[in-house]
């Protein structure tokens, strides 16, 4: 069983990592980081002019993927979006 303490050692962890979010290749301004135990969330600033969506990427200090997203999602006009990525260590 991995412990509680551990969960949330890796968690921080994870957090100090987390340096980008590309959208379909370009950066998009993370807003904030936020951890609450094991649990680390990632927000990102409101982005307009964006009608496709491809591809979503949380990228590492070093511009590895932990986590992408591919899809082929129309955008309707007039809309903002922004992004939240929660992951849960377990």
């Amino acid at each position: 069983m991995i412990t509680k303490v551990y969960r949330e050692r890796t968690a921080a962890d994870l957090k100090s990592r987390i340096s980008k979010v590309l959208l379909n290749g370009n950066e998009t301004k993370i807003v904030e980081i936020t951890i609450q135990g094991a649990v680390v969330t990632v927000l990102t600033h409101r982005e307009e002019d964006i009608k496709h969506i491809e591809s979503v990427q949380v990228l590492d200090e070093q511009n590895n993927v932990i986590t992408e997203r591919k899809t082929d999602l129309d955008v309707s006009n007039n809309r903002t979006l922004d992004f939240r990525f929660t992951f849960e260590v377990v």
